[in-house]
């Protein structure tokens, strides 16, 4: 086990990189590429006067992850162009959430972030044309027993995700920014009815940008999956820094939509994070009074999960924040049913081949 994290240095501005010993600057990568940040720490890295002076096997790794990353944005723009073809007869507008829309929108989150869908949201209404026009442009759900279609169909906030058979590319199909069923009361249609179309485009929509930031502390918040956290905290700091540098106002507006939403208490504890891990320049007001025991398990899964640098405790943390997920999502009869299923799904085993 490694005494510090090169990675958690770096991210914080406590990162000397000329003198850092080679081996250092190894697992920096290695813990980089286990959080899903190659490449964004692989631009920066690049384009440091360091990048020169590295050992041949350490620049040939900046360099692979540099065009895999260049590579990966031009797959993007291409599947969104697909994913325009397909549905551009339905006249319904299409809100890119997330990574997609960073990349659309050409904002400094979407430098060298790598990740693994393509999530759009369209009016709950339209689901069945749009699901049904993707399927005519090759998409298709995968297999899933009768729970899960109910599940997905009738409580979740999007369908089951969709593949392309010949690409492989995924798509997660959203009615809603949250699931309808969860215990925070989220005014999410607020959300969605202030997306505004992206600029020169006909098509694509986009949430306003505090709705951006709102949707990102969300979506990190109420999650249970934390192998991508570190680049999620990220993309807050990153988003956040960038509207603050166009608007001086915007951390104002920022909180006061925050509570306009019902996300005053998610937004200040996904920042508290940012400025911990990235020290983001936030002021006194958007910090959270409390530092939560659920806060703190966040901030234990959130960070580098590299097997020489990981923290003690961070499997334990994972499994109490998948139940804290699981209870937030679902009402108590809801829950019940929930645990009883993937229970029973347990204990039945993986299902036998046929012989």
């Amino acid at each position: 086990m490694a005494d510090t994290s090169p990675l958690l240095d770096f991210l914080a501005g406590n990162f000397s990189a000329e003198r850092l010993p080679a081996e250092a600057f190894s697992l920096l990568l290695a813990e980089a590429r286990a959080c899903g940040l190659l490449g964004r720490v692989t631009k920066i890295l690049s384009e440091s006067p360091l990048a020169d002076s590295l050992p041949p096997p350490l620049q040939d790794q900046l360099l692979a992850a540099s065009i895999y990353s260049n590579a990966f944005r031009q797959d993007v723009w291409r599947e969104l162009a697909h994913i325009e073809q397909a549905l551009s007869s339905l006249n319904t507008p299409v809100i890119l959430l997330k990574g997609a829309s960073y990349v659309l929108l050409d904002l400094p989150a979407a430098e060298g972030r790598v990740f693994s869908d393509v999530d759009i949201l369209v009016p709950r209404n339209q689901i069945a044309a749009v699901e049904a026009a993707l399927m005519l442009g090759s998409w298709a759900t995968g297999k899933l027993d009768a729970y899960d279609q109910r599940y997905y169909r009738q409580w979740s906030h999007e369908i089951p995700p969709m593949t392309h058979l010949y690409r492989g590319t995924t798509i997660d199909l959203h009615h809603s920014l949250l699931m309808t069923t969860c215990r925070v009361p989220v005014d999410s249609c607020r959300m969605i009815s202030a997306a505004v179309p992206v600029r020169d485009n006909e098509f694509w929509w986009r949430l306003k940008d505090e709705d951006m930031v709102l949707h990102a502390a969300s979506h990190l918040m109420l999650n249970s999956m934390f192998d991508r956290g570190l680049r999620d905290l990220w993309d807050i700091d990153l988003l956040y820094r960038h509207f603050t540098s166009l608007s001086a106002d915007f951390p104002e507006r920022l909180l006061s939509r925050a509570r306009e939403v019902g996300l005053e208490a998610i937004l200040t504890q996904a920042l508290w994070l940012s400025f911990m891990f990235f020290r983001t320049p936030l002021p006194d007001f958007l910090l959270p009074l409390e530092k939560s025991f659920s806060l703190r398990l966040v901030a234990l899964a959130a960070t580098t999960r590299h097997p020489d640098t990981r923290p003690r405790g961070q499997a334990w943390a994972d499994v109490a924040l998948m139940l804290r997920e699981m209870y937030l999502r679902l009402p108590n009869n809801l829950l019940l049913v929930h645990l009883w299923h993937k229970i029973s799904v347990l204990c039945a085993g993986p299902p036998k081949a046929a012989v």
